[in-house]
C-alpha cells in the first residue's frame, strides 16, 4: 500500500509504543518493522538508497496523542508558564495514562524548538480495555448460567482479572470450543456495551439466545442465557470505576516523584483518548471522580493557593465530531504527534519515563497486612537498590503482587482479584538476618538473605536468586 509505482517509496518511518513496552520489546519490533519494510522495497532500487532507510522509536502512544490534543486546544504556553495534563488513554486492549508539562523552550540546548513535552509520569491497567469488557461481562454471564452451562456440557475461557468458582474446574477451559463460547457471546454483548440504542431493548427481555458448542463440538443452537442489563451495566461501571481510581493514584503518584504538589497547580488539563473513551459511562464516571478528588483536596488544610475548583480540566477524545472529517482522531492524532516531536521538528520531547537501562519497575511488591496490601516496592524504586522485606527467620516467606496503582494507597484488600501472590523458598534460614529483594527490570526482581550490617557491601547469607511476575 505504501512503497509501490503509484504512491513512491518511503524511507524515512517512525514507531510509537504504549508506555508499559519494554526498551527488548520496542526493539524487536522496530528490528522485525525494519526487516519486513526493506522487503517491501522494490529490487531496482539502488543498495545506496536502500542504505538510506530507518526506522526511529518516536513519543509514546499517549504522548504523541496529548502534544496533538495540546495543540488541538490551542494552547500555546509562554514564557515561564507550565501546561500540566494528563491522558486516560482507553483503547480496545488496554488504558494508558501519561502525565507531563508543555512549555515553551528556553535556553541554548532547545534553540532549534518552539515547545517542549516533559512526560514525567506513565501507568495504565493493563485489563481495562473496550475488548477486555466485552470478556469480562461474557464471563460473569457464563458464570450466572453455570448450572445450565454445567448440565449441557459448555464451557468458556476464564477472564485473566477474575478467580475459579464453585464448579469451575467443569466450566472453564482453553479448548477451542470454550474460546469460540467466549467470543461468540462477546460478539452478542457488543451492542450493549457500545449502547447501540436501536438494540438495548434486545437486552430487557431477561435472557440472550445464541448458539454454542458443547464439549463434543456439537452446536447447540439459540441455547438461552439469563442476562439482567442493570447487572450488565453495573459490572461496566464498577470496572470503569476502578480504571479512573488507578488514574488517579498514578496521578498523584507521578506529581509527587517528580515534587509537584497538588495544592501548587492551578489547573491539570485531562484528555480523554481511545474509542472507549467515547462512552457515556466514561464522562459520567470521571465527572464523579473528579468531583470526589475536589473534596478530598478541599478538605486538605495546605490547600490555600485557590479552591481547587479547576484543578481538573476534561476534554472529550479528538474525533469526537464525526461530521468533521478533517480534525485529528485517536488514531490519527498519534500520528501528528509522532511527526510534530519527530527529530528536527518544532517540538522536543523528554521522557523521564524510560532512564538508560530500561522502563520503571511495573509492579507493586508488599505484604498481607490486616487484611490489606502493604506496598513495599513500587514503580518509583530505582533499580538495583536492595530493600529489606521481612525477617530470615522462617524458610517461607510469600510476596504478593499486582500492577495497579490503587495498591499505592495500602488500603486494597488483599483479597482483590487484581492482587497476586508468590511463595518462596529460601536455603538458609537466620533469626538475625533479612530477606532483601531488589528490582532488576519492568518485570523482575532478585532476592537474598543477609544481615544489615552486610547488604551494602556484597556480603550475602546465601546465593542471590531471581523471580520473573506476569
Amino acid at each position: 500500500n505504501i512503497n509501490n509505482q503509484y504512491n513512491g517509496i518511503y524511507l524515512n518511518y517512525i514507531l510509537s509504543f504504549p508506555v508499559t513496552y519494554e526498551l527488548a520489546i520496542r526493539n524487536k519490533i522496530i528490528d522485525s518493522f525494519y526487516k519486513g519494510i526493506k522487503k517491501s522495497l522494490p529490487g531496482q532500487l539502488p543498495q545506496d538508497e536502500i542504505a538510506k532507510l530507518s526506522v526511529l522509536k518516536g513519543a509514546s502512544e499517549p504522548a504523541a496523542y496529548a502534544l496533538v490534543a495540546l495543540q488541538s486546544y490551542a494552547f500555546e504556553p509562554q514564557g515561564d508558564e507550565r501546561i500540566f495534563y494528563a491522558v486516560f488513554d482507553f483503547g480496545g486492549g488496554t488504558t494508558d495514562f501519561d502525565f507531563g508539562i508543555f512549555r515553551e523552550a528556553n535556553g541554548a540546548k532547545e534553540r532549534r524548538y518552539d515547545y517542549v513535552i516533559e512526560h514525567f509520569g506513565a501507568g495504565g491497567d493493563q485489563f481495562l480495555g473496550g475488548e477486555n469488557m466485552l470478556e469480562l461481562l461474557a464471563f460473569e454471564v457464563f458464570k450466572k448460567n453455570k448450572s445450565v452451562l454445567l448440565q449441557n456440557s459448555i464451557q468458556f475461557e476464564q477472564h485473566p482479572e477474575k478467580d475459579s468458582f464453585a464448579g469451575s474446574e467443569k466450566l472453564l477451559n482453553q479448548s477451542q470450543e470454550a474460546k469460540m463460547n467466549t467470543k461468540t457471546l462477546c460478539e452478542a454483548l457488543r451492542p450493549f456495551w457500545e449502547q447501540q440504542e436501536d438494540k438495548l431493548s434486545d437486552y430487557e427481555s431477561g435472557t440472550l439466545a445464541i448458539n454454542l458448542t458443547d464439549i463434543e463440538g456439537q452446536t447447540q443452537a439459540s441455547f438461552a442465557l439469563d442476562i439482567d442489563s442493570q447487572e450488565l451495566t453495573q459490572i461496566i461501571c464498577q470496572r470503569i470505576e476502578r480504571g479512573v481510581q488507578n488514574f488517579f493514584n498514578s496521578l498523584r503518584l507521578a506529581f509527587s516523584a517528580q515534587a509537584h504538589n497538588l495544592v501548587d497547580i492551578d489547573t491539570i488539563h485531562i484528555f480523554l483518548a481511545g474509542n472507549s473513551s467515547k462512552s457515556h459511562f466514561v464522562h459520567e464516571i470521571f465527572d464523579l471522580a473528579i468531583e470526589q478528588e475536589l473534596q478530598t483536596i478541599n478538605s486538605d488544610e495546605q490547600f490555600t493557593q485557590n479552591d481547587g475548583s479547576e484543578l481538573f480540566k476534561m476534554y472529550k477524545p479528538l474525533g469526537a465530531d464525526t461530521n468533521d472529517v478533517e480534525k485529528p482522531t485517536g488514531k490519527t492524532g498519534v500520528a501528528f504527534g509522532l511527526i510534530e516531536s519527530r527529530q528536527g521538528g518544532d517540538i522536543k520531547v523528554v521522557d523521564h519515563n524510560i532512564g538508560t537501562e530500561d522502563i520503571k519497575f511495573k509492579y507493586y511488591l508488599g505484604e498481607s497486612r490486616k487484611k490489606k496490601f502493604k506496598v513495599l516496592l513500587d514503580r518509583e524504586t530505582p533499580y538495583q537498590q536492595w530493600l529489606d522485606f521481612v525477617d530470615a527467620s522462617e524458610d517461607t516467606f510469600e510476596i504478593y503482587y499486582t500492577s495497579q496503582p490503587t495498591a499505592s494507597t495500602n488500603q486494597l484488600a488483599i483479597s482483590d482479584d487484581s492482587i497476586k501472590k508468590k511463595s518462596i523458598r529460601i536455603n538458609v534460614t537466620d533469626d538475625d538476618a533479612l530477606i532483601y529483594l531488589r528490582a532488576i527490570s519492568p518485570d523482575t526482581i532478585e532476592y537474598v538473605v543477609a544481615h544489615e550490617h552486610d547488604i551494602e557491601n556484597g556480603r550475602y547469607l546465601c546465593a542471590i536468586e531471581t523471580i520473573v511476575f506476569n
